[in-house]
């Protein structure tokens, strides 16, 4: 098969997915006709025809996918009716970034490093798509974990976690006068200088807690075989709750809010 009628198959197919489409699978369609190598190297010689048009294609969440370029996203909102508001709110991002960072993690843990409930804003992230559980800590309590979907790189536009900016370019933003920067706000703090190794915690049961990934690190596909896997009747917009009441008084924080609420931008923080 020659160059041009692989790439226009490639193109056919991406162009009626409904999600990222992984370069094995797209392999698998040829049954063995076309290397790994071929459809690596058709991908980005479509890529790069797409330079100066109006769609674009992308690797991201792992795969790969036809989508629209950022400057015309005022006419598809207009077009679909999109609400504005629509967005992730402060409590959200923040609960979002710390799961990101330190997957798998457990609500508690979250709880502890924003200072705050964060029980409305991590149902309001399952609810969306971007957090989903991860099985159970084998320690006492048995609390859920939680980490990121591939919703959330389709939503970032990651194709992969290790992609995610590392402390070090964060702390490059803000000395180059990111907008925001000098805003007063708080900031999320991890616990350690940006560009720091990220501690390992230990935990009861000998493991330690994963700690935060620099830019373009293989994630570990062993991650999470320390924990049990969510069983069949773990629903989803439940979990958080339901790790909870499974982890007893002593895992939950002081002032945890059980109330089935939507979530909420304006917790406030416990002041001294």
């Amino acid at each position: 098969m020659d160059r041009e009628q692989l790439k226009a198959i490639l193109e056919n197919v991406l162009f009626v997915a409904d999600s990222p489409v992984p370069a094995e699978r797209l392999t698998s369609l040829f049954e063995g006709g076309v290397t790994a190598e071929e459809i690596a190297e058709a991908l980005a010689s479509l890529r790069d025809d797409y330079d100066g048009r109006a769609l674009q294609l992308v690797e991201v969440a792992e795969g790969w996918r036809i989508q629209t370029r950022g400057e015309y996203a005022e006419w598809i909102t207009r077009f679909f009716k999109i609400e504005k508001g629509a967005r992730l709110g402060r409590a959200a991002l923040e609960a979002l970034a710390i799961i990101a960072y330190r997957q798998p993690i457990t609500r508690a843990e979250v709880d502890e490093i924003r200072g705050v409930d964060s029980g409305a804003a991590l149902r309001g992230l399952i609810d969306k798509g971007l957090v989903k559980t991860m099985g159970r800590r084998k320690t006492p309590g048995r609390p859920m974990m939680y980490g990121t979907t591939k919703r959330f790189l389709e939503y970032f536009g990651l194709a992969r976690l290790g992609d995610l900016p590392t402390m070090d370019e964060f702390a490059a933003e803000l000395a180059d006068g990111l907008p925001g920067a000098d805003d007063g706000q708080e900031r999320i703090d991890f616990d350690y200088e940006a560009g720091a190794a990220a501690p390992e915690e230990d935990l009861t049961d000998g493991t330690t807690q994963a700690p935060v990934r620099e830019r373009g690190e293989e994630i570990d596909e062993s991650i999470g075989a320390e924990f049990d896997e969510p069983e069949e009747d773990d629903a989803p917009d439940g979990a958080v709750d339901e790790a909870y009441d499974d982890a007893g008084a002593n895992e939950a924080p002081v002032g945890y809010d059980d109330r089935d609420s939507e979530e909420q931008d304006t917790d406030e923080r416990p002041t001294d």
